[in-house]
């Protein structure tokens, strides 16, 4: 078995009033960024959305690959 680490991504998903959730993913984010930074990229990315949105959440996800 093999095992290759992929990377890790985050999603911000921004709540800008209407029916579905806005979703905006960076990909190959650093190891293990800190809570604070984590967030503060969700705040910057709801002040540039529309007036009214909120932050709803942050996701972050690590990707590994396992193969035989």
């Amino acid at each position: 078995m093999t095992y290759r680490y992929i990377g890790n991504k985050l999603q911000v998903e921004i709540d800008a009033g209407g029916e579905k959730t806005k979703k905006i993913t960076f990909t190959n984010v650093m190891d293990e960024p800190s809570e604070e930074k984590v967030l503060e990229l969700g705040e910057i990315m709801k002040a540039l959305s529309v007036e009214g949105s909120e932050l709803d959440g942050v996701i972050l996800t690590s990707q590994s690959r396992y193969t035989k």
